[in-house]
């Protein structure tokens, strides 16, 4: 299979498992928003400040919030960050932007009110993907990125 197909294939299922019988909301606060997951996953996920020497670079370049989502495998271990988000004025989001390095303050999913949501997600795979957790995980690449999975929560 393509790459491209594949990953059209991931989101496909992914989509189907966030159907409105089967998915749950995980409050991004601060930021105004929510997530719509999958709710077999919902239980694993938990959100927290960014930290550290990134919170600073975080600050200083403009967001007006930011959150890390953060997922606790079934097997003994722990937790580890799956995803970060951030709410950034528009203006200072898009001079951050440089097509010759990858975005450091993830990549844009919506734009609203002059505001821009974006979200970095794991670069490769956290867990083997025929596990349980790498399973949890691939239902979630699926819909990071994808603006219907977040819902304001103003």
């Amino acid at each position: 299979m393509k790459p491209l197909q594949h990953i059209a294939c991931l989101a496909a299922l992914a989509s189907a498992a966030c159907s409105s019988e089967r998915s749950a909301s995980l409050s991004l606060a601060p930021l105004p928003f929510a997530m719509e997951i999958p709710a077999g996953v919902a239980q694993r996920l938990s959100t927290g400040p960014i930290e550290g020497p990134f919170a600073n670079q975080v600050r200083e370049a403009g967001a007006l919030a930011s959150t890390a989502v953060y997922y606790a495998p079934q097997e003994q271990g722990n937790k580890v960050i799956f995803m970060t988000a951030y709410w950034f004025p528009a203006e200072k989001f898009d001079v951050l932007q440089s097509p010759d390095q990858p975005p450091l303050f993830g990549a844009e999913v919506l734009r609203q009110d002059g505001k821009v949501l974006s979200v970095a997600g794991p670069l490769d795979a956290i867990f083997a993907p025929d596990t349980p957790d790498g399973q949890n995980l691939t239902a979630l690449y699926g819909v990071i990125f994808l603006p219907a999975t977040y819902r304001s929560s103003e």
